[in-house]
């Protein structure tokens, strides 16, 4: 049967059409033989009209996912006595193990009361449409166009940076992003001031004209303190996309400047600190970060594990040995990064464990400790060497292309001819 107005569909000599705004469904009925005109005046004719209520051609079914429901208790709700074709069908395209409370799921059941379609929005982007043919479910997977824009967003910081995102009209991931690009140069707790500055040209990608993502960042000013930092993105030769300062010098380097993305230091390096477990002074080696138990733990350096374990006061603890005789240390952690354990290797950035509160712990932290040749260091004050540079071959596009993309940061077109490549 029809549904959804505009729709048309032919049955033999029987002919519905659903009607948009009437609720009801106008059938007209004609004969199939093709009458002379002798006989059309012999026997004159008139179509029968008859007019049935709209839920004889199709009813509308829709439920939501709340929490503890599954893939069958959905089904059953859509699909009533035919819900195990239908959750076959489901299980075959969803992941029950993904199945998130808020998932819509729309469709329609036919007069004989079998239900006919369901739409499933993955995202804003993706939708998934299950129609029965005859005996079978087919699904096909719809994608909506992605468009991309180029967007130049300024601020200044009053508070934070995700507060100053937020009144520059944009959302937090851009802050999550400018966070990532500049996270060996600064904390973003510890080393905004009032009155720092940021620019970022960044892809916005919509669909349908709303907010889908933010794509590549393609280019960033921070001013911090009165240092201006520069992030320019660009492939190195083996196509990995990094971030460098106007003259091809790499922002990443040997150490990232905190473990974790966003936490408050509670407890600094000294060599006579009253520890409050044991009631009495004696050297932290260490610096903690204060973090609600779960946050995760970023391993600082490329390097190889070489103890994941319980160790006395420290607790859950994972070290690590990198280049050029450093050694990080991560205790009191809840537990361990996937794959965490002696001898992987770990690339900077990687989650290697969970803050916690094990060991002699009053609370959840982490303490995070680093070894220079065996001595224990002040963490805060590493000089952490940049990774290598481009290569010449690539050096002289990479210059070419900051050029054109300074005048982005600065508000401007860039030149006739000038190579930038976003």
């Amino acid at each position: 049967m029809a549904r959804g107005a505009g729709r048309v569909r032919a049955r033999g000599a029987r002919l519905t059409l659903t009607v948009l705004g009437t609720g009801l469904a106008v059938v007209v009925a004609t004969g199939c033989r093709d009458l002379s005109a002798a006989s059309r005046k012999a026997r004159p004719t008139a179509s029968r009209i008859e007019v049935v209520p709209m839920d004889a051609a199709g009813r509308p079914v829709a439920t939501v996912v709340r929490p503890g429901d599954t893939i069958e208790s959905v089904s059953r709700q859509l699909a009533g006595e035919d819900w195990v074709r239908w959750r076959d069908a489901l299980a075959g395209r969803l992941d029950p193990r993904k199945l998130k409370p808020g998932t819509a799921f729309c469709g329609w059941r036919s007069n004989l009361d079998l239900l006919e379609e369901v739409r499933v929005d993955l995202d804003r982007r993706h939708q998934l449409v299950f129609e029965r043919d005859g005996q079978t479910i087919c699904c096909q997977e719809l994608e909506r166009p992605l468009e991309s824009h180029v967007v130049r967003v300024t601020g200044e910081i009053s508070s934070s940076l995700f507060a100053a995102i937020e009144v520059a009209g944009e959302r937090p991931e851009l802050a999550v992003q400018m966070a990532e690009v500049y996270q060996w140069d600064v904390d973003f707790l510890r080393d905004l001031r009032v009155g720092d500055s940021f620019v970022a040209v960044v892809d916005v990608r919509t669909v349908e004209g709303e907010f889908f993502a933010y794509g590549t960042l393609y280019a960033a000013r921070f001013v911090n303190r009165g240092r201006v930092l520069t992030a320019i993105s660009y492939p190195d030769g083996e196509g990995r996309v990094g971030y460098y300062d106007l003259e091809g010098r790499p922002l990443r380097k040997q150490f990232l400047r905190s473990p974790l993305e966003f936490s408050r230091i509670t407890s600094r390096f000294s060599l006579r600190r009253f520890h409050p477990v044991l009631k009495r002074h004696m050297p932290h080696y260490g610096v903690d970060y204060g973090a609600p138990i779960g946050t995760p733990v970023r391993v600082t350096a490329d390097g190889t594990v070489t103890f994941a374990g319980v160790k006395g006061g420290a607790g859950r603890m994972v070290t690590v040995r990198h280049p050029n005789g450093y050694e990080t240390n991560y205790l009191h952690l809840s537990r361990y990064g996937s794959g965490v354990r002696r001898g992987a290797r770990v690339d900077q950035g990687q989650v290697i464990g969970y803050v916690g509160s094990s060991g002699w712990s009053t609370g959840p932290h982490l303490d995070y400790r680093v070894k220079l040749n065996g001595t224990w260091v002040n963490p805060l004050s590493i000089s952490s060497p940049p990774t290598p540079p481009l290569a010449e071959e690539r050096l002289q596009g990479f210059l070419a292309h900051s050029l054109a993309t300074l005048e982005l940061i600065e508000g401007r077109d860039p030149p006739q001819g000038a190579r930038c490549e976003l």
